[in-house]
């Protein structure tokens, strides 16, 4: 299953808001959401022919499914031993979206079990078909090197959130100086670009663009409010989600000591559970949070402190 984690207390409230978000309204799409959440839950746990009909309890509604969702069900399905769950999943991904690939279907472990079915044959194929149709005119090079950036991005906070959970301070205190180095020279490589070439797209780098937002969104205060103005270009030309620069905007009013307007940056309270910063206003919340793609703040937080 694909996984995006940024940083502490704005690192686990991004993977909420992209993981779980649902742009129904009504209460299908508070259903659908759930179904997820605990689809989600139970594949952390390892109980994944649960996870899988949860997953199966969500896809009934066609008109919430959210893409990566479907690739999420397919993985959850082929770890249960549901082969033709997860074919049929995958088939609905590649349906949904002409442009959609894995660059290297085989590296998924989570398919593994998948790889002796005739049918993966025609998977793979597919998958190299659109690869090699897509990238045809792509910048090879720098496309290589954002996804080497993301790569080393994520690793080092898998493994630092792993050393947390598990206690082991003088772990966390070494990944913790690691994730701040990488973070440095990933931030200089990716500010030249943008400096340079500025908002480079995906008719150029495909989705390695998102990775200038993943680096910038905890980057220092100065650069997230240098290229914000870059971000929103991106997200009018359909490159970027409107969450994610919902949660930069957020990010930058709480560092500056603002009232946010998504509630997408939290802290823990005294009870340990997490609350949101200051809102700019508490009654609009929830309608500002839907215009660019979230689900209600209520839930927001509920994921959050169940993730806990």
């Amino acid at each position: 299953m694909k996984r995006i984690m940024m940083k502490r207390v704005a690192i686990i409230p991004a993977m909420a808001a992209l993981m779980t978000g649902c742009m129904g309204r009504g209460m299908e799409a508070e259903e659908y959401n759930a179904h997820i959440r605990q689809a989600d839950s139970l594949y952390m746990a390892g109980n994944y022919v649960a996870a899988n009909e949860s997953f199966a309890k969500a896809f009934e509604g066609e008109e919430h499914i959210q893409d990566y969702h479907l690739y999420n069900g397919a993985c959850v399905a082929a770890l249960a031993g549901d082969a033709d769950d997860a074919f049929e999943r995958l088939g609905m991904r590649m349906k949904r979206d002409k442009e959609w690939y894995v660059e290297d279907p085989m590296s998924d472990n989570d398919l593994k079990l998948l790889h002796e079915d005739e049918r993966w044959a025609e998977y793979v194929a597919a998958m190299s078909e659109r690869k090699e149709r897509i990238e045809r005119n792509y910048d090879k090079p720098l496309r290589a090197k954002l996804k080497e950036i993301a790569r080393q991005d994520q690793d080092v906070r898998y493994a630092y959130i792993g050393a947390l959970q598990s206690g082991d301070k003088e772990a966390t205190d070494s990944l913790l100086k690691q994730m701040q180095y990488v973070d440095s020279v990933n931030h200089s490589v990716v500010c030249d670009v943008l400096d340079s070439r500025g908002w480079v797209g995906r008719d150029v780098i495909g989705d390695a663009c998102e990775v200038f937002w993943l680096i910038i969104q905890h980057a220092p205060l100065e650069s997230q409010k240098r290229y914000l103005p870059l971000f929103h270009e991106a997200v009018e030309r359909g490159e970027l989600d409107a969450s994610a620069v919902a949660m930069m905007e957020d990010r930058v009013a709480v560092f500056e000591g603002r009232p946010q307007k998504y509630g997408s940056q939290v802290e823990q309270g005294e009870d340990g559970r997490y609350v949101p910063f200051e809102l700019l206003d508490a009654a609009k919340v929830d309608e500002w949070r839907a215009e660019v793609g979230m689900g209600p703040l209520e839930e927001y937080l509920k994921d959050m402190n169940s993730s806990r």
